[in-house]
């Protein structure tokens, strides 16, 4: 009886040994698997952030993964490392930054991924990490909570000058300027029915001068037509006027051309009888040139002897013996 009491402990601690084996081996699978299909980084973000474990991980606004822990840097108290578990096949450059951000209205937090620049590689690990880290970017909440501490900073040094500018001086200054500014708007209160007779009858007078302007505008027009009208006549005046021209211009282009003929006959006959005449002239100006010689000589013989031109030379003696 013992003897199978003991057999039956025997076979029942053997198959809690089987199924804690089955149970040990579908972890590890599971395990092993589930690290194969998701990849694992780090993000330092500078304290205090609001975010959770399980918070969703997106990449350019899609979920791939979640956080798996958030916990103080080691290095660095005031820092906050989170782990993030990505699905492997997210493209995480070299250059990519992560900042948490909100969902909506919902004020759930969660970390967004930017695919960073196309030339830049994957991220790998530094050397001896664990893990690589994604560099933390500046979240729009903190960017508006320092653009509101300037904001703020700002608001508290114009305070400050506006507490420079209250004096006593100043406000009875202003006080001054607001009495007068009483003073001219009671002065145009009453000027008001003035100004608006004025309107009315600069109204008045633009109505008539817009009138007058329409009858000039018709007579104008009236004007023109009759203008047209005496262009269009003046247009075929002017045209016959060019007839007229261009066959004036045909005439005295052929007079011309029978000037031009009768000057180069003239000018051929010239040029012809020039050198006959020139000869003839030339011979009867040496027979005038010998001519006044011998009138000269002869004259100069009657001063000399006029006896002997009358009565003519003595004859030679002779003696008769």
């Amino acid at each position: 009886m013992m003897e199978t009491r003991a057999n039956y402990a025997l076979i029942g601690a053997f198959v809690l040994m089987a199924a804690a084996a089955v149970i040990g081996f579908s972890l590890w699978l599971g395990s092993s698997q589930f690290n194969r299909d998701y990849a694992q980084y780090d993000v330092v973000f500078p304290g205090p952030v609001t975010l959770e474990e399980g918070a969703s991980v997106r990449y350019i606004g899609i979920k791939v993964g979640e956080v798996e822990s958030v916990r103080i840097d080691r290095r660095d108290a005031s820092l906050v490392r989170a782990r993030l578990r990505v699905d492997r096949s997210t493209p995480v450059k070299s250059d990519s930054t992560a900042i948490i951000d909100f969902a909506g209205i919902t004020g759930v937090t969660f970390v967004q991924i930017n695919a960073g620049s196309e030339q830049a590689g994957p991220l790998l690990p530094a050397p001896y990490a664990e893990v690589p880290v994604i560099q933390a970017g500046e979240t729009p909440l903190a960017a508006l909570f320092d653009g509101g501490a300037q904001v703020m900073a700002q608001a508290g040094v114009t305070m400050e000058q506006l507490s420079g500018l209250m004096t006593e001086e100043n406000i009875e200054a202003l006080s001054e300027i607001l009495h007068n500014v009483r003073d001219i708007t009671a002065a145009l209160s009453e000027d008001d029915k003035a100004l608006l007779g004025q309107s009315l009858a600069t109204l008045a007078s633009l109505e008539r001068a817009g009138d007058n302007l329409s009858k000039a505008s018709n007579d104008i027009t009236s004007v023109a037509s009759s203008v047209d009208g005496e262009l269009v006549s003046l247009n075929a005046e002017l045209k016959a006027l060019v007839a007229e021209l261009n066959s004036a211009t045909g005439d005295a282009s052929l007079t011309l051309e029978a000037s031009r003929k009768a000057i180069d006959a003239a000018t051929a006959l010239v040029e012809g009888g020039a050198s006959d005449t020139v000869q003839q002239t030339s011979l009867a100006a040496q027979e005038l040139r010998v001519l006044i010689t011998r009138l000269d000589r002869l004259t100069r013989e009657i001063e000399q002897n006029p006896q002997g031109f009358v009565v003519g030379n003595p004859l030679p003696y002779e003696d008769r013996r």
